[in-house]
């Protein structure tokens, strides 16, 4: 019986050892590479506006001014550029710095209407083009423009549309601005070879 513990426990001992050289052969069998100067960097969305059939594309222009009386309406036509490669920019508005004066944001009323051309007589709104309208005080909260995502490097004429309501009786002044943001909508995969 000492005899076969003896062999078992050897036999044991065998194994161990073999065992012991195979992990040690592994590690002596690995190696390693490395991928090296991954870099990347951001895009940037560029939003651009111009007047009328302008081509002088910025950050800010100038909209109407002018005189209005109650119950009427004044149009301007502006134009957004999606300056970019490969993003689609969904647009939304915001009135800012608003100042009543003496005609109180709930008496005004704007619109804005995807527009064909630079012209207000002789364009029209866009095929399926959806009007989105509210007073100046509404308008203080961002909306959605009610058009088709902005294509990259592409332009939309839009026709705002300024009215004072009828009831509107006394003489002032009211001055407002508009912020117009354009949101990345969609993502163009990089291709892989």
């Amino acid at each position: 019986m000492k005899l076969i513990t003896r062999l078992f426990l050897s036999f044991a001992i065998v194994l161990a050892v073999g065992a012991s050289s195979v992990s040690a052969a592994k590690a002596l069998l690995s190696d390693q590479v490395t991928l090296t100067a991954n870099a990347f960097s951001t895009g940037t969305v560029d939003l651009q506006i111009t007047t009328g059939s302008g081509s002088d594309y910025a950050d800010s222009h100038a909209g109407f001014t002018g005189t209005l009386f109650a119950g009427q309406t004044t149009s301007k036509i502006f134009k957004l550029r999606n300056n970019n490669s490969g993003i689609g920019l969904a647009i939304q508005a915001q009135a800012t710095n608003v100042n009543e004066g003496s005609i109180l944001p709930s008496q005004v009323t704007i619109a804005f209407t995807p527009w064909t051309t630079s012209s207000v007589t002789s364009g029209h709104a866009e095929d399926g083009a959806i009007t989105t309208s509210d007073t100046l005080a509404h308008w203080q909260t961002p909306k959605d423009l009610g058009a088709p995502v902005l294509p990259s490097n592409g332009i939309q004429y839009y026709k705002m549309d300024v009215s004072i309501d009828q009831n509107v009786t006394t003489a002032g002044a009211s001055s407002f601005d508009f912020v117009f943001t354009g949101t990345q909508t969609t993502i163009t995969p990089t291709p892989t070879p």
